[in-house]
């Protein structure tokens, strides 16, 4: 009788150890979701902000308006300085800096028609920094 007892409260722990083991295995499983969530978090707003980046980084105003051009180079100048502010990373933040420095010389009107092809070939490799960047981030 006495073995009988032993066999029943056996049987009645097997299902009790396995379930605690299965709640340990759901827990650990919960715990690399939450993970994998902040991970996929934090890649997206990676992307939004290389987005935002690429976007602001690819201005080229229009030369042959400069009015406009200061204009549109003068808001240029102050979305990059935001997004610079608020990029975590210190290289993309370097480039951003770099490319909103090129379009102030714009919105201070030192680019005239003439000097505008020089301008545009180094605000394409600013850009090119950019993009670079922002590629490292994503590979």
């Amino acid at each position: 009788m006495r073995a009988r007892k032993k066999f029943v409260a056996a049987a009645l722990l097997v299902p009790l150890l396995t379930g605690l083991a299965a709640c340990g295995q759901a827990q650990e499983a919960t715990q690399g979701l939450d993970r994998a969530s902040e991970q996929l978090q934090d890649a997206k707003q990676g992307f939004d902000t290389c987005f935002h980046a690429l976007n602001a980084a690819s201005f080229m105003p229009n030369f042959a308006d400069p009015e406009k051009a200061k204009a549109d180079a003068q808001a240029k100048v102050d979305e990059l300085r935001q997004l610079a502010d608020k990029t975590a990373d210190q290289t993309l933040r370097q480039n951003l800096l770099d490319v909103q420095q090129s379009v102030q010389q714009v919105a201070d009107g030192e680019i005239s028609m003439d000097s505008s092809n020089d301008w545009t070939t180094a605000q394409l490799e600013k850009y090119q920094q950019v993009v670079t960047t922002c590629s490292r981030q994503g590979g």
